[in-house]
């Protein structure tokens, strides 16, 4: 999974950390694109180590993604 994480480009990882954000209720579907832009403000290098230690990073990316309609 952190190999993944790593091979994301600055969007793609922004965006799935905006889907954790969604799912965990840091933001609602309607604030995407504001979730989105604090993701890109927050990237760096570490991406992978942060969604990873999330405890209930599982469900906040499946709850963010019902949230999306997705």
């Amino acid at each position: 999974m952190r190999e993944l994480i790593n091979d994301l480009n600055v969007d793609e990882a922004a965006e799935l950390v905006a889907l954790a954000w969604v799912g965990r209720g840091d933001y609602d579907a309607s604030e995407w694109a504001d979730a989105v832009a604090a993701a890109r403000e927050r990237a760096n290098k570490h991406t992978a180590k942060y969604l990873l230690g999330l405890p209930l990073l599982a469900d906040w990316l499946e709850e963010g993604l019902e949230a999306i309609g997705a």
